[in-house]
């Protein structure tokens, strides 16, 4: 649990009370006067001390305990729930390496699986092959015929126009011949000769007129016949169409290929950081049910987990500076930083900000109403180990260079504070046995870390001898009274 850091020195008394019972036990021992001069001493003795004001740096504290947790860990499982344990290479304790196989898992069913879908999908693949092959013949013989209706037709064109060629060449001749016999002036228009031109000259015309309307029937049919989809585009359309079904259920069996062949991969478990395997619950020969196989923890980089309670936690930042000792550093000290603060009170840290540290915060602190804090280690120390424990104080405020004396110094007169100057502070240092000559001063308090208190008042400097009355309480030194009055 934490608390204010208030520490007051009680080494004093203890020694005191010692010494009192220690003479009580050697009562016997002595004489009747020798027991009255240890009676008065302590009845007379000035049981305070002495020490000089001195400059400091005055820190406000809050202490609180925590946990050290690894700063990178993992918690290892798999979605293959169901199936046989067929290894483990690990156990627990043991240093693991970032993609280190931890255990294998059964994969003979998606294997199978895997083998009889790869087999369907080369089936598949091959059918598609064959069905192309006809397609493409039906396409090829198509498009024969195809030709074979355009080369016909070419032709006709060509015989058209070579009767049409012809027809105008005779078609000139004798229209030549008819001007020519015109012009003879022994020639009668009317006779038979030429009236038998005429005749021939429009069986010509009507002949060539026939011809150059094949040529441009035949020429009308071949552009149509060219410009209109031939008989490959049903054939295409077939083609697509059942090719189109085919690649999806290809793809779709791929698809699944893949992610067998991911699942059978992931049947070897690994972990994906380097640490500590810190703890182990697959067994070879089991059957895994889900959960946790294990746990990698990174054993050389820390975070420290503390909670602080409802009374502290306001003055509590992320950023401030935090003292750290264990039983494994003894008195060394390490330095940390607060780094995360929660903004809402739980009785545990969660899974979320720790695998480990839940519980046992819950079992170091055991308290609800406590706000999670994080504190990252300035430096990582060799001789922490997951899990321990720690005592820490968080600085939540520092006055440097602070003239102050012990707190036990400072005293309390109806609300003034004030302290006893030591005005032969050189004389008692000489001797401890010199009286002390005592001046009351009063004072302005500044910050406290408990044990110092800063301080401001007249003629008060470094250096100053200032009195501490004793650390024994009144109360104590009369029951010790009241026992040598009784032992008389």
């Amino acid at each position: 649990m934490e608390e204010k850091t208030i520490e007051k020195n009680n080494k004093k008394r203890n020694i005191i009370i010692i010494i009192v019972v220690a003479s009580i036990v050697i009562l016997s021992a002595i004489s009747v006067s020798a027991f009255f001069v240890i009676k008065d001493r302590l009845e007379t003795a000035d049981l305070g001390s002495a020490e000089r004001a001195s400059k400091r740096n005055i820190e406000r504290t809050i202490s609180a305990s925590g946990v050290f947790d690894s700063m990178n860990s993992e918690s290892i499982s798999s979605t293959h729930v169901g199936s046989r344990i067929n290894a483990v290479y690990v156990k627990e304790g043991d240093s693991v390496m970032p993609g280190q196989i931890i255990c294998q898992l059964d994969t003979t069913s998606l294997q199978e699986t895997y083998s009889a879908l790869q087999k369907t999908i080369e089936q598949t693949k091959a059918d598609k092959a064959k069905n192309n092959q006809q397609y493409d013949k039906e396409l090829l013989d198509a498009q024969n015929e195809w030709n074979a209706e355009i080369s016909n037709i070419v032709q006709e064109i060509s015989i058209a126009q070579a009767a049409c060629n012809n027809t105008a060449a005779e078609l000139d001749k004798q229209r030549a011949r008819y001007s020519e016999y015109l012009s003879d002036p022994n020639h009668s228009e009317w006779d038979m000769e030429a009236i038998e031109m005429e005749s021939k000259i429009s069986d010509l015309e009507s002949e060539f007129e026939n011809n150059q309307y094949k040529v441009n029937l035949y020429n009308n049919i071949l552009n149509a016949v060219q410009n209109s989809d031939n008989s490959n585009s049903s054939v295409d359309e077939i083609r697509n169409s059942v090719n189109g079904v085919i690649d999806s259920s290809i793809q779709a069996m791929e698809d699944q290929a893949r992610a067998l062949q991911q699942s059978i991969g992931e049947a070897t478990v690994r972990c994906t950081v380097g640490g500590i395997v810190t703890s182990l619950s697959a067994k070879t020969g089991d059957t895994y049910i889900g959960g946790p196989i294990c746990m990698v923890e990174d054993a050389n980089s820390f975070m420290l987990y503390s909670q602080i309670g409802e009374a502290n936690i306001a003055d509590v930042a992320a950023g401030m500076k935090v003292k750290i000792k264990t039983e494994a550093t003894g008195d060394s000290e390490m330095i940390g930083y607060v780094t995360y603060v929660a903004p809402r009170a739980s009785s545990t840290a969660t899974s979320s900000d720790s695998p480990n540290a839940g519980a046992a915060l819950s079992a170091t602190l055991g308290s609800s109403g406590n706000y999670l804090v994080k504190i990252s280690l300035n430096e990582q120390n060799p001789r922490i180990r997951l899990g321990m424990n720690a005592k820490l104080k968080i600085i939540t405020s520092e006055t440097p260079n602070a003239l102050s004396v012990p707190s036990a110094a400072v005293q309390d007169d109806n609300g003034n504070k004030y302290v006893e100057v030591i005005t032969n502070m050189d004389d008692v240092e000489k001797d401890s046995s010199t009286p002390y000559k005592k001046e009351k001063v009063n004072v302005k308090v500044g910050e406290s870390d408990g044990d110092y208190t800063q301080i401001e008042g007249t003629g008060i400097k470094e250096g100053t001898g200032i009195y501490v009355p004793p650390v024994i309480d009144e109360e104590t030194i009369n029951a010790v009274k009241q026992l040598l009055e009784s032992s008389e």
